[in-house]
């Protein structure tokens, strides 16, 4: 009596009946060629480079300006003292103003001022606003101006030898910011110039690099599709790239080589699978197989074939008198006899021992097969050899045509061997055309 499934086993089956979603295989990371990788280092570099040099000559600059800056003000406040040396010991402040203004407008300074002995201030001169440059210089060279140059510049006024006042002055901080502009112009010209050099050069780096990379996979690209005639990687001017270049030339050799050792192999492989050892004919399997094939031909085609089965006469008897040397002296020359005989298109294969077979594609009547067979045996019953005179060899010949005598190879040739007993019974050396209906049998039977 049938019972029910637990209802825990139905739940798990429902549960195994669910599909499975099938699980996405990781996106492969998109990866930069070795241009882009050398030009984005390259732009690093040279960004970096070209950052650190701007800023190393807009230093520079700043501080050649802030020496020339002291040392020309420290000669513009000599001059002052010097000019103003009389008016200041005759207490002429009208002339010491007038010397001191015509100085400071000359000299671009901002302020400038002239004190006594006690500190009293005797003349002050400060740049109208009307006379400063734009607000943007302005703005931008007063804490230039006061970072550069914090304390004022004072020179001491001296009536022989004795000091009888001093003279304080300020540069304009227009005159600085001005200055800086133009070298940060030209600064940065000589960037641009300097990162058009570097682009060029790069540009150059990477074809000297990139080129013969791209041509070493090139080559492997062809050497993997084509396996044939594959070119060589050219010279290079870099020495890395060069013994690169070289030990792929002699691997593509190597390669060559053995491709070359393989097709040689292949080709005895096939000669051995096709024909005979000892008389170089084609042997049974491919006299079988092309067989076959000039059959289907002459089922779609028309027209008429030969088959042609040869047996050596008293070739039992001389092996077995003469020895195996002679005897396989005799098959050689036997073989060579044959194939002599026929036209361009036949062909002649060993079938096994001393058994031979001729395929004549195309006959057009019974007598051409056997005219052949005629020559063939003209050919082969004459002496061996000069060193075998008394060995005279000749061969039975049965002789079966398509489509008289068979449809198919297998009965073509037991006709054709049934022909050769029927020569054999009337005496060496004879040929005998097949007479009779379509024989019935499988070719191992031969």
């Amino acid at each position: 009596m049938s019972r029910d499934r637990p209802a825990h086993g139905s739940h798990a089956d429902a549960t195994s009946m669910k599909p499975r979603v099938p699980v996405q295989a990781a996106a492969e990371p998109a990866r930069r060629s070795l241009l882009q990788t050398l030009r984005r280092a390259h732009v690093r570099v040279a960004s970096i480079s070209m950052a650190a040099v701007g800023l190393a000559l807009l230093l520079a600059a700043v501080l050649a300006l802030r020496t020339y800056a002291n040392n020309h003000l420290e000669l513009v406040a000599r001059s002052i003292a010097y000019s103003v040396e009389a008016a200041v010991v005759f207490n002429d402040r009208v002339a010491i103003m007038e010397q001191l203004a015509v100085i400071a407008q000359r000299e671009s300074l901002r302020e400038a001022e002239l004190r006594d002995q006690a500190g009293h201030v005797l003349a002050r001169y400060e740049l109208a606003d009307r006379q400063r440059a734009d607000a943007l210089l302005e703005a931008a060279g007063e804490p230039l101006a006061r970072l550069l140059m914090p304390a004022p510049t004072v020179a001491p006024v001296l009536d022989r030898g004795r000091q009888i006042g001093e003279v304080r002055l300020r540069g304009d901080g227009a005159v600085f910011a001005r200055f800086l502009a133009t070298a940060a112009a030209g600064i940065a010209l000589c960037l641009v110039f300097a990162g058009l050099g570097l682009r060029l050069l790069s540009r150059r780096i990477q074809r000297d690099i990139v080129e013969p990379v791209d041509a070493l996979i090139a080559m492997t690209h062809r050497a993997r599709v084509q396996r044939g005639g594959m070119q060589r990687a050219p010279a290079s001017q870099i020495a890395e790239f060069h013994v690169l270049g070289e030990d792929f030339n002699a691997l593509l050799t190597e390669l060559e080589m053995q491709q070359a050792q393989l097709a040689q192999e292949n080709r005895s492989l096939t000669h051995l699978a096709n024909h005979d050892s000892l008389t170089g004919l084609y042997n049974r399997a491919y006299f079988s197989r092309r067989l076959g094939r000039i059959l289907q031909d002459a089922q779609i085609q028309g027209g008429n074939i030969a088959v042609l089965y040869m047996d050596n006469d008293r070739f039992k008897e001389i092996n077995d008198h003469y020895g195996h040397a002679v005897g396989d002296l005799l098959l050689i020359e036997v073989a060579t006899r044959i194939r002599a005989q026929l036209r361009e298109g036949d062909t002649v294969a060993r079938l096994g021992g001393d058994e031979f077979a001729v395929l004549l594609a195309p006959v057009h009547q019974p007598q051409d097969a056997l005219r052949i067979a005629d020559k063939i045996n003209a050919a082969v019953a004459l002496p061996l050899s000069e060193r075998h005179e008394r060995i005279v060899p000749s061969v039975s010949i049965g002789i079966a045509l398509y489509p008289q005598h068979g449809q198919t190879a297998d009965q073509l040739l037991r006709a054709a061997d049934r022909a050769m007993y029927e020569a054999k019974k009337s005496g060496r050396g004879t040929s005998r055309l097949f007479e009779g209906a379509y024989v019935v049998s499988d070719i191992s039977e031969l």
